[in-house]
């Protein structure tokens, strides 16, 4: 199956090119692309076999996924269902990263400092996940990405909760062996009772996070609020120890706890590589709506069952990534933002627009919205000025614009958000008239 995947490299998948064949496995492969109407900026597409039963739920989970934002999962673009070479697949573009953690172990453990700089952004994703109703669930080295000197978790298989069986416990506990393999080089062993064995010889709060989240009791790992408490300096409370339920009749047995196998059991030898190698094989996660919150305030999460509103969280000061040993130089290709008012604007979403209609662009197409915003600071009406140049992006920037937030005021205003879309990606500036 490989030479099938390899023999796709020069082919057109849905108007993306399969550049450079990047790895993958039986049933997938990862390629190099780039995003529609802008050759400059790579991007990275992911095919697998389209499985009749399966295929629309892979779908709609890629397509929640992408409604996710956040600064540290990878951002989803496309999704879709293509027959190449009368073999029917399915496919994902997501961002390109320049490295994963898998490719760094087999040179060397992480220090304390560079394990904490893996782990807090990948809390702060987890969290952000757990709290919107979805679990990533796989959990390990290859998944941990270096994009542009910012560790982000891949997106790409991200489920919602209870969907089948995925729960946030399932997280911690992929986050312990990673843990443990990321300061070791190697996964732990397990003992008699399978529990996994953790080294002695790591720092403390390390080896408390590890063993209280390598449990097979899902209900007695720790959760990432109690990681991020433990990593902070502070030992969590200790947790009652649940009760057994009687048994209703007489010879009643109760099912065992859930269980969960260890991520992988492969051991890393040293290498001899003295570089990290790059355009490694890839997965992803966040969506094709840019939100950004100005102030930090939290946005009520979705539920499981609903999709959810992408909520943004306001990046951390950026560091370079513990992934990035050879950090590559970049040039920014997102196109320069419109001057815009200040201070009262706390959300901003961007129009989500296909890469297939923006690539019909010849010039630029401007549309006008026009907001009246509540005290509350939630816009209370808006639409689009005349004249209307195209009523695909008009009805995108006003999908897009009713979803912005700003401060709270003692009467209402009156905003003006002037979207300009062209091939290269959308440019914004706003105007307070009242």
């Amino acid at each position: 199956m490989k030479v099938f995947w390899q023999q796709c490299e020069g082919q057109v998948i849905d108007g993306f090119p399969l550049r450079q064949y990047l790895g993958g496995g039986e049933n997938h492969a990862v390629f190099a692309t780039e995003l529609e109407g802008d050759p400059a900026r790579k991007a990275a597409i992911k095919l697998s076999h389209a499985d009749p039963e399966s295929s629309e739920f892979h779908l709609r989970q890629w397509r929640l996924a992408s409604e996710l934002s956040h600064p540290n999962l990878m951002r989803l673009f496309e999704r879709g269902a293509w027959t190449l070479n009368n073999v029917p697949l399915l496919y994902v573009v997501m961002e390109f990263a320049d490295e994963d953690l898998s490719q760094v172990i087999p040179e060397r453990p992480l220090t304390t400092e560079e394990a904490k700089e893996v782990l807090e952004p990948a809390l702060s994703a987890l969290a952000y996940l757990h709290s919107h109703g979805f679990v990533h669930g796989h959990l390990k080295p290859s998944n941990f990405m270096a994009i542009e000197n910012r560790l982000k978790i891949s997106s790409d298989r991200i489920v919602q909760i209870g969907t089948p069986s995925a729960m946030p416990a399932d997280d911690s506990w992929g986050l312990g062996m990673t843990l443990v393999e990321v300061l070791t080089q190697r996964t732990p062993v397990s003992n008699t009772q399978g529990e996994p064995l953790v080294p002695e010889t790591l720092p403390a709060e390390f080896r408390d996070i590890a063993r209280n989240t390598l449990r097979r009791d899902r209900e007695q790992r720790w959760t990432i609020a109690e990681i991020e408490q433990r990593l902070g300096g502070k030992m969590p409370s200790v947790r009652p120890i649940p009760t057994k339920p009687i048994p209703i009749a007489s010879g009643a047995t109760q099912k065992p706890a859930s269980t969960q196998s260890a991520i992988g059991s492969k051991r890393f030898s040293a290498s001899a590589v003295s570089t990290i190698l790059l355009a490694s094989a890839l997965v992803v996660v966040a969506g094709t709506l840019m939100i950004r919150n100005r102030d930090g305030s939290p946005i009520a999460p979705a539920t499981a069952t609903q999709a959810p509103q992408s909520a943004p969280v306001q990046p951390p000061p950026a560091k370079p990534s513990p992934l990035a040993a050879h950090p590559v130089e970049r040039k920014e290709t997102k196109p320069a933002q419109l001057a815009r008012s200040k201070g009262e604007i706390v959300q901003e979403v961007m129009p989500d627009v296909l890469p297939r209609a923006r690539n019909t662009i010849r010039g630029k197409v401007t549309a006008i919205v026009h907001l009246e915003v509540d005290p509350s600071g939630n816009v209370a009406n808006a639409k689009i000025q005349p004249p209307v140049s195209s009523q695909y992006f008009s009805e995108a920037a006003v999908k897009a614009a009713r979803r912005w937030k700003f401060a709270p005021a003692d009467q209402p205003r009156v905003w003006t958000v002037k979207f300009e879309f062209t091939r290269g990606g959308t440019k914004v500036a706003t105007t307070k008239s009242g």
